[in-house]
């Protein structure tokens, strides 16, 4: 047997190493901090249901109004926040915004009524929006353009990971069920996300070589027509995230004779796949042609995914079911992390230098609107028409796919940095 020496040795995991921790130092600042807010994140959305019912004495319709009042404002902030990380610091603009989200996570501590649970979620939903702005403003102005994707991609797999401990975190809350339990809980999310906010402040606060922005309209991205079309498309491939979180777990509870804990194991699944290929994937997208490919790839990926969760309805046994649910989640994750590589490509690619900030803000409204509208949308078409519902979603997604393909693979567009 061959005996490796060692700088060999060395070599070998530093290659190992390098498919989960990035080179360059602002990337692994970003991923830290990026790492911890997820974390803080998960402790939230796992916990957060019942603390809000047993801290506030809420009715779960008041909840429910809260937060879709909250979703509307964090519909509308991406995008003034973008235009001000342009102008000011996309360093300091996510620090700043990261301070807000942990003091909204110890306001929630406070809230004895309607109105504070409001402001509350109001103020977390603005923070929590645009701080992923002004992340994704970092991203395009201190990374290489070469990079930017997979730096993306390196952000949102550790993202994923983050989520599912601070959901496991949040589950121990869950466990004791008291309220001392999840008042802790909300209380060492808030102090993650203040320990985030000062590890953004070791990244510069603005790259030497940023290009100054380009004189015109403060909302041009509105006006841009290409943008514009860009951030619809990509709204609606978008409506694969309420398809899993909320429209699939509603259909396999009242359409299919699958058991009720394989909407928990198909979220481990996209959890776990992300995590382990989502780099590997963003790897693949260099140009804006593979952009265009993989998003039309990803589209066809979920239109399957549809027609397998559709097909779970008329499985006459619980392990058919159960397997078609694999499968389509399998197909869901592939589709959903091939389209996020070449969307986020495009996304930087079409956005004029020194306007980032701006239009990267715009094209956040698109999970935001998504996420929003979703559910109603999904819950409608998918739980209450059924199956055909399933195979109007499974045209929808690919005919988007196209749209991209066509319009910006057009010569129109190759002034864009499309020509890649």
């Amino acid at each position: 047997m061959t005996d490796l020496s060692q700088p060999e040795r060395q070599l070998k995991r530093d290659g190992w190493l390098s498919q989960f921790l990035p080179e360059d130092r602002t990337v692994r600042v970003l991923a830290i901090a990026q790492t911890m807010g997820a974390v803080a994140a998960g402790l939230y959305f796992s916990s957060s249901a019942l603390f809000f019912s047993r801290s506030s004495g809420l009715a779960p319709l008041e909840i429910g109004l809260g937060l879709t009042i909250s979703g509307v404002v964090g519909l509308l902030v991406p995008l003034p926040f973008g235009i001000l990380a342009d102008r000011w610091s996309a360093r300091n603009i996510a620090g700043w915004l990261t301070v807000g989200v942990g003091l909204s996570y110890w306001f929630f501590l406070l809230v004895n009524g309607f109105t504070a649970f409001v402001i509350a979620t109001c103020c977390f939903a603005a923070c929590m929006r645009g701080a992923m702005t002004a992340r994704m403003t970092m991203i395009a102005s201190l990374i290489d353009s070469s990079q930017r994707t997979q730096t993306s991609a390196y952000l949102r797999a550790l993202g994923n990971g983050g989520m599912s401990v601070g959901a496991m975190i949040g589950g121990l809350a869950l466990y004791f069920d008291s309220l001392t339990a999840h008042r802790l809980a909300f209380a060492v999310g808030g102090a993650i996300f203040l320990v985030a906010a000062l590890v953004y402040r070791s990244l510069p606060a603005k790259a030497p070589e940023l290009a100054p922005i380009r004189p015109g309209p403060t909302l041009a991205v509105l006006r841009d027509r290409t943008y514009l079309a860009l951030m619809l498309l990509n709204t609606v491939i978008l409506l694969y995230i309420p398809l899993l979180n909320m429209a699939l777990p509603l259909w396999i509870a009242l359409h299919t004779k699958a058991p009720l804990w394989i909407s928990s194991l198909l979220f481990w699944v996209n959890a776990v796949c992300v995590m382990l290929l989502q780099v590997r994937l963003g790897r693949r997208v260099a140009t804006a042609k593979d952009a265009r490919r993989s998003i039309f790839s990803a589209t066809l990926l979920l239109s399957a995914a549809c027609l397998a969760f559709a097909a779970m309805a008329l499985s006459s046994t619980v392990w058919l079911a159960v397997l078609l649910a694999i499968f389509g989640a399998l197909l869901h994750v592939f589709g959903e992390m091939m389209h996020m590589a070449g969307a986020w490509d495009l996304s930087f690619r079409l956005a004029p230098p020194g306007r980032q900030g701006e239009y990267q803000g715009f094209f956040n409204t698109s999970s935001a609107t998504a996420e929003m509208l979703g559910p109603f949308l999904l819950t409608a078409l998918l739980v209450s028409w059924g199956a055909p519902g399933w195979l109007v979603l499974a045209l929808v997604f690919p005919a988007a796919g196209f749209a991209i393909i066509a319009l910006f693979g057009r010569q129109a567009y190759l002034e864009r940095d499309l020509s890649g």
